[in-house]
């Protein structure tokens, strides 16, 4: 799709608005504030592909009203100070009636403040660390699981398969070393041994480091709170040392390009996922998923699907404000929002950390599929 661009000047990024949406006057816009560059970017961008399959189809039927969606995204590059910065300028220059896909622990919290005096919601956040999550109670909705609901199916079936000694490679960050609370309390609670833990710095540079390190503990299986590339390295790492630990990962580990290519060494890796099986046959509505992303040339996978099923959230919940569009309408509605979508129920009713419950394991296999 042909974009074209403009400069937030004050914030210094660069905002990208879909073409041939209808005048300003009769938008409705919505922000996003995420990493688009750099190693955190690709499953950002897959999910930003996904979201807007959704976007797009409703605008083609006339959108919201006869209101078209206007999604303005923007490149954080993983900095808050920038993260809040950008939103500001949505917020109050744009004049979005909520967020959509912020991602990053540190940037949702700085932009938390913003939400709240301001009074506008946000929905679909990616990589939010439960404290966050919990900060941001009342005026964020997130749909994905939580990490401590992903941890927890995690150590149950570790136990399950009778894995005992376990280690971690996490994230240097504090969101990374928050996971590396949840991960370790989850596995305490199953009666698991953690063996060891190590970090790897957000660029990757001492992932092969930290795969050294932990190997020489012999731990049985290791958790891999990483972004993809890097756990790809942390298993290629292995591999070279003929060390053949069973490899799990939390959802986080989401590029799948990156794992498919180191290949055979990617074989038995099993990720926790938070929305369901993108190639099921039996539901329609991922189905119609696959039909749109194939139209669109988009791949189909677990982040695109992530970002499609949060589009459709957003989407009935602006239906829902029957005619009244206002940011107070919206988030009233979606404070009670309850509803099942393509085999996954959401309710934020709950008033939890997540609108889903949703976690299931797959298994990724050398040839880069995944086995349900």
């Amino acid at each position: 799709m042909l974009r074209r661009r403009f400069v937030l000047a004050s914030a210094a990024a660069v905002l990208v608005r879909p073409a041939g949406a209808a005048t300003a006057g009769s938008d409705l816009v919505f922000g996003q504030s995420a990493p688009l560059t750099g190693p955190l970017s690709p499953p950002v961008l897959a999910f930003n592909a996904g979201a807007q399959l959704a976007f797009d189809t409703l605008n083609a039927r006339g959108g919201i009203g006869g209101r078209h969606l206007r999604w303005v995204t923007a490149d954080d590059r993983g900095d808050p100070v920038l993260a809040q910065a950008i939103c500001d300028k949505l917020i109050t220059e744009q004049n979005a009636t909520a967020l959509f896909g912020c991602a990053g622990s540190l940037s949702m919290a700085a932009i938390e403040p913003l939400l709240r005096r301001h009074g506008v919601p946000a929905l679909g956040g990616l990589w939010v660390a439960d404290s966050v999550r919990a900060q941001c109670r009342g005026i964020a909705y997130f749909v994905r699981a939580s990490l401590s609901q992903e941890a927890s199916a995690l150590a149950l079936h570790l136990a399950t398969v009778g894995l005992q000694r376990i280690g971690v490679v996490h994230l240097s960050s504090p969101f990374g070393q928050e996971g590396l609370k949840v991960i370790a309390d989850a596995l305490t609670g199953q009666g698991l041994t953690l063996a060891g833990t190590a970090a790897v710095t957000p660029d990757g540079a001492t992932a092969q480091e930290a795969a050294r390190k932990l190997l020489a503990l012999a731990p049985q299986a290791i958790v891999l709170f990483v972004n993809g590339s890097q756990a790809a390295t942390v298993m290629a790492t292995a591999a070279g040392l003929r060390r053949h630990p069973a490899f799990y990962g939390l959802s986080i580990v989401s590029d799948e390009d990156a794992i498919r290519r180191i290949g055979a060494q990617a074989r038995g890796l099993a990720i926790s996922q938070v929305v369901p099986y993108p190639w099921s046959e039996s539901d329609r509505q991922i189905a119609d998923y696959r039909d749109l992303a194939s139209a669109a040339q988009v791949p189909v996978g677990y982040a695109s699907l992530e970002g499609w099923l949060n589009a459709q959230v957003l989407i009935e919940a602006l239906r829902r404000c029957n005619g009244d569009l206002s940011r107070a309408r919206l988030h009233a509605t979606l404070k009670v929002l309850q509803w099942y979508i393509a085999g996954m129920t959401v309710n934020f009713s709950r008033q939890e950390l997540s609108g889903s419950r949703f976690v299931e394991l797959v298994q990724f296999t050398e040839s880069g599929r995944y086995l349900h």
